[in-house]
């Protein structure tokens, strides 16, 4: 949620002085509230078996962070229904706009940072095998995730989100507060160029610069596989290509609605308000269906559902990372049989 002070809030404000609060906002939240008690079972049945259950690796590493991201975003829905039934009205007070605003730009950030990494980890296995073989292990894979999670909570989002005071005197709503001396008036103008430069950099940071890296890194990866066989499972792409789809298609409205609201007047208020609920019931998706999603790599899935569930989740992830290493191994010891026979 990092839209602008406008007039966006104060129509809506004036048309809602009844407390009505609108069907869409009363959907969204019940959906935001099944979705947490969902997300939070699966999400952290699948931390369990990946931090205690599975043997260490660079892949149950990245994963295991990738998902603690879902658990984060998780824990933030229940404020996030209180937002919708109260909206624009902001009732938990400065810390929790400056704290659950914060978690929600970490979440963003720090996926796509990791399925970033995870991709260019993939490229690096799959054109450089013997370097990867000597170097990555899961240590190394830890600290990395450890670094992106520093690098993702550098974001000034903390300092610059405040509530305030609209000039109705009743509502109170969370913002972002770009300006330098805390006049609105006085510095309209340069707080629209600060809300156009940062929303270029986080389009370009978040979806277009990724999304370009982990395009390429996969076509590469996707025809060295095709022209020489080099992994005969493909059940570790399948789950990074659930997880990249989804997180790109679910945050398309959220890119959207961002920019769309920063100019005020130009579009519709009815129209910002519907794709910011469709941007956020598609950002819960995300965050705690997609892991459900995996179970369906699986092998013969009928049979396997009527295993426990925690053995089905174990049994996803480990055919799908011990592939890697039985393909490449394969692959590799091919290599080495044929130079041996070269020499002879």
């Amino acid at each position: 949620d990092n839209g602008s002070v406008s007039e966006i809030y104060q129509n809506t404000t004036a048309q809602g002085s009844d407390t009505t609060v609108p069907t869409a906002n009363i959907l969204c939240t019940l959906i935001l509230l099944i979705t947490f008690l969902f997300g939070l079972v699966v999400n952290v049945l699948y931390l369990w078996i990946l931090g205690l259950k599975m043997s260490k690796s660079v892949n149950t590493a990245m994963i295991f962070h990738l998902i603690l991201v879902n658990l984060v975003f998780t824990m933030t829905m229940p404020l996030l229904s209180v937002y919708m039934l109260t909206f624009p009205q902001w009732i938990l007070g400065d810390f929790m706009c400056k704290l659950v605003n914060s978690l929600l730009s970490l979440c963003i950030y720090t996926t796509v940072f990791f399925l970033t990494v995870i991709s260019l980890d993939r490229y690096t296995l799959v054109f450089h095998p013997v370097w990867y073989r000597g170097h990555m292990n899961h240590r190394y894979a830890s600290v990395t995730c450890i670094l992106l999670w520093g690098f993702a909570a550098s974001s000034p989002y903390f300092a610059f989100r405040q509530i305030r005071l609209l000039d109705d005197n009743e509502t109170t709503i969370c913002y972002n507060d770009y300006s330098l001396t805390g006049k609105w008036d006085n510095e309209q103008k340069a707080i629209v160029q600060m809300k156009w430069l940062l929303f270029s950099f986080r389009l370009v940071l978040c979806f277009l610069l990724p999304f370009s890296v982990i395009t390429v890194c996969y076509l590469k990866i996707a025809l060295k596989m095709k022209k020489g066989n080099l992994v005969k499972s493909s059940k570790p792409y399948k789950i990074i290509f659930i997880a990249v789809t989804s997180f790109f298609l679910s945050f398309i409205p959220y890119h959207l609605w961002y920019g769309m609201s920063i100019e005020e007047g130009i579009f519709r208020e009815t129209t910002l308000n519907g794709l910011k609920l469709l941007a956020t019931c598609l950002a819960c998706f995300h965050y705690c269906f997609t892991p459900v999603l995996y179970l369906f790599i699986a092998e013969n899935f009928k049979k396997t559902l009527r295993k426990s569930i925690l053995s089905l989740i174990e049994s996803v992830f480990s055919e799908a990372f011990n592939s890697w290493n039985k393909g490449f191994d394969e692959n590799r010891s091919g290599t080495n049989d044929k130079s041996q026979e070269d020499t002879t």
